[in-house]
C-alpha cells in the first residue's frame, strides 16, 4: 500500500464513520479536559465518529504518573467517567471488542513557546491551518484534532485494543497497517534496514529509542545506543534485525487482556498514585531484554542495581503468569510506519512553523499535507502568489511565500510569514510568527519576530514576545525583552483562568479589532 493509499485511507476513514469508538483524552488540569469533552463532542463527524464515545479525564497525580502508570490511570479515569456519563463498563467493552484511542497531552509545551501559553496552557489546543465546523461556526483544526483524525485509520485493525498516542505528531505512514494485531503488544516505529556507522550517525539514531525486529516479528525495545553497541547486542543474539530496526515513535497499542493485567500488576501505586513509571524503560525493555543488558541500560540512566533488579525480576514474574494464561499472541511486537512516511512534527516553534509552510510546496508530500487538511473542500481556501490564505479577509498588498490562518487586514507586506488569528489595519514583515494577536494599530516588527498574546477574562491580554531563532525550553524562566512575564510566569497565571473565559475575552477582542477593519458592526 502506497502512502497515496493510506491517505485516502484516513480520509475515508474520517468521512465514513470507521474511527475509534472510545477517544480518551488525559490532560493536565480539570479545565483542559471539560475544553476537550466539549470541543470534541463539537466536532464529531468532522475530526472523530458520529457517534465516538468521547472521555476527557485530568491526570491528577502529583508529580506526574509517566506515561505507563499514566496511561493506566487515565484508563482506569476515563472507566469511571464512562460509567458516570453513559451507563458502560469500558474495561467490557474493551474485551468485547472495541477499539478504543488513549490521545496523552500533558507537558507545558516549552520548545513550542509562546505559541501554548496563547491558549491557555493548553498545547494541543494550538491551531493548524485546517478548519473544523462548530455550533458557533468555523475555527481553524487544533494539533490534537489532526492527530486524532490521522489515527483513525488503525481503528478497524484494532478492534478489542487500547491504542495510545503522543498529542503533537501527524504521520502518513508508507507501509501497509497489518491486516490484524499479532502481539500484545505492539509499537509504531520508523524501520529500515541495520545501517552502517557512518549511516547511523548522520540519522542521529544514537539519540532516539529503538525498536529491532527480529525475522518472526518479535521485537525489542531498547534505549539509546552507539552503533558498536548496537552491533554487540545483535551479536550476543539480544536482538535481532532481519525484519528491520529503526526509530520508535512512542505509540503503542495494548491488547484488552494485557490492558487489565498491567492494571492489575500495579493496581498498589494506580489506587495509591505513588511511583512514576514510562512505558519504555519500565514495562517494554524488562520485558524483551536479557537481565543484563536492563541493568547496564538503567545503570548509564542513574538507577541504582538494585532498583533496576528488583523492578525486572517483578516485570518477569508478571510475564510468566501472563504468558500461560495469554498464549494466543505473541508479546511484543512492532507496527512499521515505513521509511519513506510523512511525518509532520509541531512540537517546537520552528518544526511548527516549518511544517505549516510545508503547504506551499509543489511536491507530493505537501499535495498530501493539502488533502490531510482538506484545504480544497472548504470553500475558504486561497492561493495569492504562492501563499496560502485560509479563512481570511485581506485587502491589497504583497503576500509571498506565507501561510494564514484567519486572519483580518486592510493591506499586507509579509515575506515567509505565519499568521493565524491575527488582525490589524495593515501587517509588515518577513519571516514572522504571530498567534492570537489582535491590534487597533498596524504591526510593523522586525524580521523573525515571534508574537503571541494570552487573552485574559477581564478584557486585558499578556504579549509574549520572542525570535524564531531562540528556544522557549532556554528562555523558560527568562522574561525577555518586551515582555512583562517569563513563558513560567504565564503558565502560573494560565493556571488560575479558565480557557473557556479566556477564550470569549479573544473573540470579543478579534471582533471589535476586525469590526474596526471591515467596518461592520
Amino acid at each position: 500500500m502506497s502512502i497515496a493509499a493510506n491517505l485516502q485511507s484516513i480520509l475515508d476513514t474520517a468521512n465514513g464513520g470507521t474511527g475509534m469508538d472510545v477517544i480518551i483524552v488525559s490532560t493536565t488540569s480539570d479545565d483542559q479536559a471539560a475544553y476537550w469533552q466539549r470541543r470534541l463532542e463539537a466536532g464529531r463527524g468532522q475530526v472523530c465518529r458520529r457517534d465516538a464515545i468521547i472521555l476527557a479525564i485530568h491526570e491528577d497525580w502529583p508529580g506526574g504518573a509517566g506515561n505507563g502508570l499514566g496511561t493506566l490511570y487515565a484508563l482506569r479515569k476515563a472507566g469511571d467517567l464512562a460509567h458516570e456519563r453513559h451507563a458502560i463498563d469500558l474495561a467490557a467493552r474493551l474485551a468485547e471488542g472495541a477499539a478504543v484511542g488513549l490521545y496523552h497531552t500533558a507537558g507545558k509545551g516549552t520548545r513550542l513557546a509562546p505559541l501554548p501559553g496563547s491558549e491557555g496552557g493548553n498545547k494541543p489546543a494550538v491551531k493548524l491551518p485546517g478548519l473544523v465546523r462548530l455550533a458557533d461556526g468555523v475555527e481553524p483544526l487544533t494539533i490534537l484534532e489532526a492527530v486524532i483524525r490521522q489515527t483513525a485509520v488503525y481503528a478497524p485493525r484494532r478492534c478489542g485494543r487500547l491504542s495510545v498516542f503522543w498529542g503533537d505528531q501527524v504521520f502518513i505512514p508508507s507501509a501497509p497497517p497489518p491486516d490484524r494485531p499479532r502481539h500484545h503488544v505492539d509499537i509504531l516505529a520508523k524501520l529500515g534496514v541495520m545501517p552502517d556507522a557512518a549511516a547511523w550517525r548522520r540519522d542521529g539514531l544514537d539519540r532516539y529509542g529503538l525498536v529491532a525486529v527480529g525475522p518472526g516479528g518479535d521485537a525489542v525495545q531498547v534505549e539509546k545506543v552507539s552503533h558498536a553497541a548496537a552491533v554487540d547486542l545483535v551479536g550476543q543474539g539480544v536482538m535481532r534485525v532481519d525484519g528491520g530496526i529503526g526509530v520508535s515513535l512512542g505509540s503503542f497499542s495494548l491488547s484488552a487482556a494485557m490492558a487489565a493485567a498491567l492494571d492489575a500488576e500495579f493496581a498498589t501505586e494506580l489506587a495509591a498514585r505513588t511511583a512514576k513509571l514510562d512505558t519504555d524503560p519500565h514495562f517494554w525493555m524488562p520485558l524483551t531484554l536479557p537481565e543484563p543488558v536492563y541493568l547496564a541500560t538503567m545503570a548509564a540512566k542513574g538507577e541504582p542495581e538494585s532498583r533496576a533488579r528488583a523492578h525486572f525480576r517483578r516485570m518477569a514474574a508478571f510475564l510468566t503468569v501472563f504468558r500461560d494464561a495469554h498464549p494466543d499472541l505473541g508479546l511484543f511486537g512492532c507496527v512499521d510506519v515505513g521509511a519513506d512516511c510523512y511525518w509532520w512534527d509541531y512540537g517546537t516553534l520552528e518544526s511548527y512553523r516549518a511544517s505549516v509552510r510545508r503547504l506551499l510546496d509543489g511536491d507530493e508530500e505537501a499535495a498530501a499535507m493539502r488533502a490531510f487538511f482538506a484545504l480544497g473542500e472548504t470553500g475558504r481556501a486561497e492561493w495569492r502568489d504562492g501563499s496560502l490564505l485560509v479563512d481570511c479577509h485581506v485587502g491589497g498588498g504583497r503576500i509571498e511565500g506565507s501561510v494564514l490562518v484567519g486572519v483580518t487586514a486592510g493591506r499586507l507586506d509579509v515575506v515567509d510569514a505565519v499568521l493565524v488569528n491575527v488582525v490589524a489595519p495593515s501587517i509588515a514583515g518577513r519571516d514572522l510568527v504571530f498567534y492570537n494577536v489582535f491590534e487597533a494599530e498596524a504591526l510593523a516588527p522586525a524580521p523573525g519576530s515571534v508574537r503571541a498574546d494570552t487573552h485574559l477574562p477581564d478584557g486585558g491580554r499578556i504579549c509574549m514576545r520572542t525570535r524564531r531563532e531562540r528556544d522557549g525550553k532556554d528562555d523558560w524562566e527568562t522574561v525577555l525583552p518586551g515582555n512583562e512575564l517569563s513563558h513560567a510566569g504565564l503558565a502560573e497565571l494560565n493556571s488560575t483562568l479558565t480557557l473557556e473565559a479566556a477564550a470569549a475575552s479573544a473573540r470579543r477582542r478579534r471582533e471589535r479589532a476586525a469590526a474596526a477593519i471591515t467596518g461592520a458592526g
